[in-house]
């Protein structure tokens, strides 16, 4: 990815970071998921978050998004 798309993500990322804390919760990663045109149910959500909160804080940064990111293009 280049530095553009890097940019495109993260202002996309930062869209949804409505606490601009560098990070998602559930319910801004589940507004994310909405904006993408997925309408998915709250277990198949929190499957999702789980997966891509690979520190398993329960928060979603920019590099678990981008590593989810990547493996989905």
């Amino acid at each position: 990815m280049n530095e553009q798309e890097n940019e495109t993500m993260r202002a996309y990322f930062n869209g949804f970071d409505s606490k601009k804390n560098g990070v998602l919760d559930f319910s801004e990663f589940s507004a994310l998921v909405k904006d993408i045109g997925f309408n998915l149910d709250h277990a198949r959500l929190q499957e999702g978050f789980n997966k891509i909160d690979t520190d398993h804080n329960n928060l979603i940064d920019f590099a678990e998004f981008m590593a989810w990111w990547g493996e989905n293009k």
